[in-house]
C-alpha cells in the first residue's frame, strides 16, 4: 500500500485514488488517467482502480480499454453491481447491446436496489422492443427513489402509453405534477417529450421543460458572442440526428433544398447513423458541408460548430429521442433556433427563437415559451412536393382490408393513443357496422390490449385491422386506401397528418392547449378546411359521427382535399423557404445590431 511511485513522490493507493477521482470529477480523464495508471503498478488487481480507470477510458472513446480494465475489476470483485452495470453501458456503446443487457441484469441480482441497473435495463429494453420488460424496470426506479426520479416517471408513464396499458397512468401524471423542482436536490427532472402524452398545460410543459434545459445548462459553460456585421453568406447550421430515413427528413428536404445559397452557406450536423440511402443523399447535395459529429464528445461537437462560425444554429431534435441537448446548452452559436423535431419549448435559456405558426403557437400564448415566438405566414412544418403519392385510390382489398368497408385510420404511434380519443373511435364503429378501425402496426401487447377492450364493448375484434410497417413510399400509395382519418390528442399526429392529407383522405383534428396538440389543426387551416377541426371531445365526437354516416359530404371534402393538396403552397417545398429565410434574416438584423432576440410574424 505504500510503495513509492517514481519522481520520489510516496503516495499511498487510496491517496492516489483521492487524486485521481479528483481530477475525474473536475473533467480532468488524462491527469486521472496517469493517476489511475500509477495506482495500478502498485496494485495491478486494485478493484476500485481498474473500475474507475475503465470509465475514464470509455469516456474517452477508448471501448476496447475500458472493457479490458472493467472486466478486471469484476474478476477481482465479482459481486460489485456497479461494476457489471458499468461493463454494460460499455458494451452498448461497443454495439453490443445482447451482451449488455446481460450486464445489467446480472448487475440487479447481485443487488435488487441498485438503481442505475434498473434505469439502465429500462432504456435499452425501450431501445429494443421489449416495452413490457422496460416499464417493468422504470417501476422499479420509481420504487426504489420513492418517484423522485422524474425521467423514470416520465417513461414509465410512456411506456405504458406504447403498451396501451392505461390504468396506472393517471397516476404518473399525478406524481409528475407533484415533483419539486431539482435544485431541491430531491428530484430529478422529466424528460419533456414524455410530458406530451398527457393533458399538462402549455404553462405546466413549460415548467417542466425549464427544469429540464436548466439541469443541462447548470453543468455546462456557455460560450459567449459579440454581435458582428453579417457576411455574404449567412452560415446555417441545421442540428439533427434525423439525417436519414425518418419522418424530419421526409419533410425538410425540399425546404432545405431550396435555399438562396448565393446568400446563406448550409451547414449540416449529423450525430445520427451513417446508413446511406436516398434522402440522406437528398440533405446531402442540400448542403454546402455535411459535418459528422456522432463520435465527438457535446463538448467537441459544440466546439467544432464554433469553429466553423455559424452564424444561426437550428436545432432539429428539441427534447425527442437521442437529442443531444448538452451541445445546445454550450451555445456555439450567436442564435438558436428551436424548429421542427419538438412540439413544445425547449426551456431554459440557451434556445433564442422558436418557429411556429398562428395556428401551433396563438397570439397572446408566447408566455408559455421560454424562446421567442417567430411565426411563418402559413403553417411551420415543410413539405416535399415530391414525395409521391397515389394518382388513383388504392383498393382496399390489395392492403389487407374488407373491400367493402368504410376504413377510418389512426396511424400515429401507439404512445399517443388514449382512452378518450379511443372511445370515439369506438362509437364511430358502434354507428356503423361496416366500419373498421385501421392501424399501424404495434407492439403485441398494444394490438391485445385495444382489441380486448373493443371486444369488452361488444365490438368483432377484427374489426380493429393492424398494417405492417412499409417504406414510405408504399405507406403513402396505401393510405389513399382510408376513407377518414382520426388524429390523436393531447398528442397528435405530424408528419403522419400531413401523409394523410398528402394523400388525400380527410382528417378530422382534436385542436388542444399545446403546440403537440394543434398540428393537424394548422395543416388544416393552411389548407382551408377549418371545418374539420374540433376544439374539444364532444365536437371531436359530432365530427367524426357526422362524416362516417354522411358518405356524400365526405365524398365532396375528399374532392376538395385533392385539389387543395394539388395547388397549395402547403405541400410545395419551395414556396416554403423564402419566408423561412426572411424569419433568419431578421433574426440577425437584430443580433448585429445588439439587439435582444423579440418575437415576430413574418
Amino acid at each position: 500500500m505504500g510503495c513509492p511511485v517514481s519522481g520520489g513522490k510516496h503516495k499511498t493507493a487510496d491517496q492516489l485514488l483521492q487524486d485521481a477521482v479528483k481530477l475525474h470529477l473536475s473533467g480532468d480523464l488524462d491527469g486521472a488517467g496517469r493517476l489511475y495508471k500509477s495506482l495500478l503498478k502498485q496494485m495491478p488487481l486494485h478493484p476500485d482502480g481498474l473500475h474507475l480507470s475503465g470509465l475514464a477510458a470509455m469516456q474517452k472513446g477508448e471501448l476496447k480499454e475500458a472493457e479490458r480494465l472493467i472486466r478486471g475489476a469484476i474478476a477481482a470483485s465479482p459481486k460489485a453491481a456497479a461494476y457489471h452495470g458499468n461493463l454494460g453501458t460499455v458494451l452498448i456503446s461497443a454495439g453490443r447491446p445482447d451482451q449488455a443487457m446481460e450486464c445489467y441484469r446480472r448487475a440487479v441480482e447481485l443487488d435488487e436496489s441498485y438503481v442505475d441497473g434498473w434505469r439502465n435495463m429500462a432504456s435499452l429494453a425501450a431501445r429494443t422492443g421489449d416495452h413490457e420488460g422496460s416499464a417493468l424496470a422504470y417501476s422499479n426506479v420509481v420504487r426504489l427513489t420513492g418517484g423522485a426520479d422524474g425521467g423514470a416517471l416520465g417513461y414509465l408513464g410512456l411506456e405504458l402509453a406504447v403498451l396501451c396499458d392505461w390504468d396506472n397512468i393517471p397516476m404518473v401524471r399525478e406524481a409528475i405534477s407533484a415533483l419539486p423542482s431539482w435544485r431541491t436536490g430531491k428530484s430529478l427532472p422529466v424528460p419533456p417529450f414524455t410530458l406530451l402524452i398527457h393533458d399538462f398545460s402549455p404553462a405546466e410543459q413549460r415548467r417542466h421543460a425549464d427544469e429540464a434545459a436548466s439541469f443541462i445548462e447548470n453543468r455546462t459553460a456557455p460560450m459567449r458572442h459579440a454581435p458582428q456585421a453579417r457576411r455574404p453568406r449567412l452560415r446555417l447550421g441545421y442540428l439533427s440526428e434525423d439525417f436519414h430515413d425518418h419522418a424530419t427528413a421526409y419533410l425538410l428536404a425540399e425546404a432545405l433544398e431550396s435555399h438562396d445559397r448565393s446568400r446563406f452557406e448550409i451547414f449540416a450536423y449529423s450525430y445520427g447513423p451513417e446508413a446511406e440511402g436516398p434522402v440522406r443523399a437528398r440533405l446531402k447535395g442540400a448542403c454546402d458541408h455535411w459535418v459528422e459529429l456522432g463520435r465527438l464528445s457535446d463538448a467537441d461537437a459544440a466546439g467544432r460548430i464554433r469553429a466553423d462560425g455559424i452564424d444561426i444554429l437550428v436545432d432539429l431534435k428539441g427534447h425527442t429521442g437521442m437529442a443531444r441537448t448538452g451541445i445546445l446548452a454550450a451555445r456555439p452559436a450567436p442564435l438558436q433556433v428551436a424548429w421542427l423535431g419538438f412540439p413544445g419549448t425547449f426551456g431554459g435559456s440557451c434556445m433564442d427563437y422558436i418557429i411556429a405558426d398562428r395556428f401551433v403557437i396563438p397570439p397572446g400564448a408566447e408566455g408559455d415559451y421560454a424562446e421567442q415566438v417567430v411565426r411563418l405566414p402559413l403553417c411551420y412544418q415543410p413539405n416535399d412536393s415530391r414525395r409521391p403519392r397515389a394518382a388513383a385510390r388504392e383498393p382496399k382489398a390489395k392492403w389487407g382490408l374488407p373491400g367493402d368497408a368504410f376504413v377510418v385510420a389512426v396511424f400515429n404511434n401507439s404512445f399517443k393513443i388514449n382512452a378518450e380519443a379511443f372511445a370515439v373511435w369506438i362509437s364511430v364503429l358502434q354507428a356503423q357496422p361496416d366500419a373498421v378501425l385501421w392501424f399501424v402496426e404495434f407492439h403485441p401487447a398494444a394490438t391485445a390490449s385495444l382489441r380486448a377492450m373493443a371486444q369488452a364493448v361488444g365490438i368483432d375484434p377484427a374489426r380493429l385491422v393492424f398494417a405492417p410497417r412499409l417504406s414510405q413510399a408504399e405507406h403513402l400509395a396505401r393510405l389513399s386506401a382510408a376513407d377518414l382519418f382520426l388524429d390523436t390528442w393531447p398528442c397528435g399526429g405530424h408528419t403522419t397528418a400531413s401523409d394523410a392529407l398528402w394523400a388525400g383522405v380527410p382528417l378530422v383534428a382534436w385542436a388542444g392547449r399545446t403546440f403537440a396538440s394543434r398540428v393537424a389543426g394548422s395543416l388544416l387551416h393552411a389548407l382551408g378546411f377549418d371545418e374539420l377541426i374540433a376544439e374539444s371531445q364532444g365536437a371531436y365526437y359530432a365530427l367524426a359521427q357526422h362524416l362516417a354516416k354522411d358518405r356524400d359530404a365526405l365524398a365532396q371534402l375528399r374532392a376538395r382535399l385533392w385539389a387543395a393538396g394539388q395547388s397549395s403552397p402547403l405541400f410545395d417545398g419551395k414556396a416554403f423557404t423564402p419566408p423561412l429565410e426572411q424569419a433568419f434574416d431578421t433574426m440577425w438584423a437584430t443580433w448585429e445590431t445588439g439587439g435582444k432576440p423579440q418575437g415576430f410574424d413574418v
